[in-house]
């Protein structure tokens, strides 16, 4: 991923492993503090959306620290994107719904 380099990579993928556990814990926190009851598989939904933009996010790094620059930029951009959408339209029906 970082070309040339002896300790980035770990560093990054630490850091990408420290940022996991902030966000899921974060993710309970916030609709608790919205005051809505979020199940827990409405949660594990939003955490594997998050997980698996982080590996997008992973991969297209990856080839652009291959020397495979637009490509990484090409897979980041249309799989990034998608990741992004869905997890907009999984926050709008868990969390931001109005009580019936």
């Amino acid at each position: 991923m970082f070309p040339n380099s002896t300790i980035l990579n770990y560093l990054f993928w630490m850091l990408m492993g420290m940022l996991q556990i902030p966000v899921f814990m974060g993710m309970r926190q916030w609709a608790l503090d919205k005051k809505k009851t979020v199940k827990w598989w409405q949660l594990v939904l939003m955490y594997g959306c998050f997980a698996s933009l982080c590996l997008v996010l992973a991969g297209g790094m990856t080839l652009a620290g291959e020397y495979e620059t637009r490509a990484g930029f090409y897979f980041i951009g249309f799989l990034g994107v998608a990741h992004v959408v869905a997890g907009t339209v999984m926050a709008r029906l868990f969390v931001y719904t109005k009580p019936r």
